[in-house]
């Protein structure tokens, strides 16, 4: 078990990384709920690889490995769905964690330090992609209906285009 200052700087370190790939997904332009599902999925499979540190590594692996279907599960929803699916993978995931790896059995091999940076990190991610969906939901209606009216406007402006060309004796 860590002290209490461990604890409090390996969280600094998981809310580092969440503010690093924040800024990615702002200057790559990707989907937060995206790159959120993605990030899951990919601590879900590093507590696969500190498995295989466990004194009999086939059980231990058969277990992540079910934390990564159920986890990956969550993930996959979110990124053909809604971005909810994360928040809620997102938010799971530290009480697992915690409860799992840092005070339960998978103890014996992951990494304190790495266990509570990720719920740190799980948790500022969570809550961003809430405030995003939560933003993001307001926009999407008014974008609804201009997605919805600028085919109609399109549409328009070509048959209005073919009646113009008939008139000035264009092809038919």
């Amino acid at each position: 078990m860590l002290d209490t200052t461990e604890i409090l700087i390996f969280a600094g370190v998981g809310l580092v990384f969440a503010l690093g790939l924040l800024a990615f997904c702002k200057w790559s332009g990707a989907a937060v709920q995206r790159i959120a599902a993605y990030a899951l999925i990919a601590l879900c499979f590093l507590y696969v690889g500190f498995a295989f540190r466990a004194e009999e590594p086939g059980p231990w692996v058969g277990v992540e490995m079910t934390g990564v279907a159920v986890f990956g599960t969550l993930a996959g929803m979110s990124i053909i769905g809604s971005p909810w699916w994360v928040v809620a993978g997102l938010a799971l995931h530290p009480l697992y964690a915690i409860y799992f790896h840092y005070i339960g059995a998978a103890s014996q091999f992951a990494p304190a330090p790495f266990v509570i940076a990720n719920a740190a990190f799980d948790v500022a991610m969570a809550l961003f992609v809430a405030y995003a969906a939560l933003r993001g939901g307001r926009k999407s209606a008014t974008r609804a209906e201009e997605t919805f009216e600028a085919p109609q406007r399109k549409l328009a402006a070509r048959s209005q285009h073919r009646s113009q060309s008939r008139d000035a004796g264009g092809p038919a």
